[in-house]
């Protein structure tokens, strides 16, 4: 062992020398992909006294279901899906329902299939294809991802494209766009999911101006694909809009700098699909009593969807697999473990998290917690120069407790006892799957974020240690609650009892 870890030493320290031997001209600045840590890496927190009791909830076999929920979203992209992932509504969704409800009963769960025949209309794009012609040559464009309720295109299209910086009013100042494919830059705020061109309004400033098309380059170092925007809170836009990656926009950048007169050609196939089917998988183990305790977790993803969420559903089977050894006299309330999607797509009222919020009120009503299993784990990532830095540390998380003081203080002592993570400001209102349900009853959530929604969300930027520090703190945390009446869980911002 020791051996290995001076190998391992010695390799550190020879990194930065084989780099600075290999590297572009540029220094430090200059970009390389990202290196990602194996687990073996990564520091281990000593656990307190007691943690023993939580040994099963170990992290490599939390990694194991991981890669074999993305399997599922690597056989949607083998099987030549463009629009790729366990989608809400296709069969990789139902895929990922069917292997959770036989985990469940592998373990031992009173195991329940809920259907959801309602969806609202989904948007699906089928086919796209984006090219850049200039200075003599044709480069076709392959981080090009159409953003979430994008119009398709009549065909193919041909425009001039403008560069119009971050996308501000200031940018667009003085710049023709009409008719013209607008280029805007958005830097990650923090991750893949927001950048700074959508969230100053490039969407609607574009279509405001009369630009025919729209193009966003996602500033992240390298070339990442990426799909942004989620849960179909934009209105549909009105002209057809693509996600590029940084290598991709900055081509397109140089040939304008440099008079080589671009042209963007493009095409994009979009359906409006209804009639889809999704469902929740619901496991019970009965307690003592009918109080209740539910943990919860979404399934659907963009792309590979590791952090986001196998990371999630892994927990909350390794947390079943616990408490399902666990004699029934010994667990005083009933566990309820249930899966949600359309967490990426509409759901409507009739499914999923907001059917569970409007007709679960008796379930509600006798849970004294409500844990969110979401983006559990991801290794901590910097910016230096042109380079994200993976690390061997876990990422801190955004976090929230709702409910009483009596629950906030035993959250953030098993928080601090197990050496998580946090952010300095809990979130004010929870983001994820839980903010649809934090007023049901008293919850808490981590959510980690950076990598998801982009395709470098795989299994190399899940740390195994970082899943069984989360595994085991949720752990301790329901036991803790399980030593405390519900009355005196019960507080703010839970408001229907």
């Amino acid at each position: 062992m020791k051996k290995m870890f001076a190998a391992a030493v010695l390799a550190l320290a020879m990194t930065p020398v084989l780099v600075a031997q290999n590297a572009p001209q540029g220094g430090r600045g200059a970009y390389q992909p990202t290196l990602w840590w194996g687990d073996e890496m990564f520091p281990k927190w000593p656990y307190p006294a007691g943690d023993a009791v939580y040994a099963d909830l170990d992290g490599k076999k939390i990694k194991g279901y991981i890669n074999e929920i993305t399997a599922i979203s690597r056989k949607s992209r083998d099987d030549g899906n463009q629009y790729w992932g366990r989608i809400t509504g296709s069969p990789y969704d139902k895929m990922t329902t069917d292997w959770i409800a036989d985990q469940f009963k592998r373990i031992g769960l009173e195991t329940r299939v809920q259907e959801f025949t309602d969806l609202p209309e989904q948007w699906w794009p089928t086919s796209w294809e984006v090219s850049v012609g200039g200075g003599g040559r044709t480069v076709g464009l392959k981080t090009a991802f159409p953003l979430y309720r994008s119009v398709g295109t009549n065909g193919q299209a041909e425009l001039d494209p403008i560069w119009v910086g971050m996308g501000t009013a200031a940018d667009f100042r003085g710049r023709d766009v009409r008719g013209k494919a607008v280029v805007a830059y958005g830097f990650p705020n923090p991750g893949g999911r927001e950048n700074t061109a959508l969230t100053w309004g490039v969407v609607k400033r574009a279509e405001e101006e009369g630009a025919a098309a729209l193009f966003i380059v996602l500033g992240f170092p390298g070339n990442v694909i990426n799909e942004p925007t989620a849960a179909g809170t934009q209105p549909p836009a009105r002209i057809p809009i693509f996600m590029l990656g940084n290598q991709d926009g900055t081509l397109i950048r140089q040939m304008i700098e440099q008079d080589q007169s671009p042209r963007l050609r493009f095409r994009l196939s979009v359906e409006l699909r209804t009639g889809l089917k999704t469902a929740s998988v619901w496991g019970v183990l009965p307690g003592a009593t009918d109080e209740n305790i539910a943990v919860m977790a979404h399934t659907d993803s963009f792309f590979e969807g590791a952090m986001d969420n196998a990371s999630g559903i892994a927990t909350l089977l390794a947390l079943a697999e616990h408490y399902a050894k666990i004699p029934k006299n010994q667990r005083r309330r009933t566990m309820t473990f249930f899966t949600t999607s359309a967490h990426h797509s509409p759901s409507g009222p009739n499914a999923s998290i907001r059917w569970i919020h409007n007709n679960m009120k008796q379930m509600w009503s006798k849970t004294a917690l409500l844990v969110n299993c979401e983006h559990t784990a991801q290794v901590a990532t910097f910016l230096v120069g042109d380079t994200l830095y993976g690390s061997n540390q876990v990422s801190a998380r955004r976090w929230f407790v709702g409910g009483s003081e009596r629950l906030k203080t035993i959250v953030m002592k098993d928080f601090l006892d197990y050496g998580m993570m946090l952010f300095s400001r809990p979130e004010p209102r929870p983001g994820g799957e839980l903010g649809q349900v934090f007023t049901d009853a008293p919850s808490f959530h981590i959510i980690d974020q950076i990598v998801y929604h982009t395709d470098m969300d795989t299994m190399n930027a899940v740390p195994a240690n970082g899943l069984e520090q989360s595994a085991h703190v949720f752990a301790k945390i329901i036991d803790d609650v399980n030593k405390v009446d519900m009355s005196a869980l019960l507080g703010a911002p839970v408001t229907t009892r």
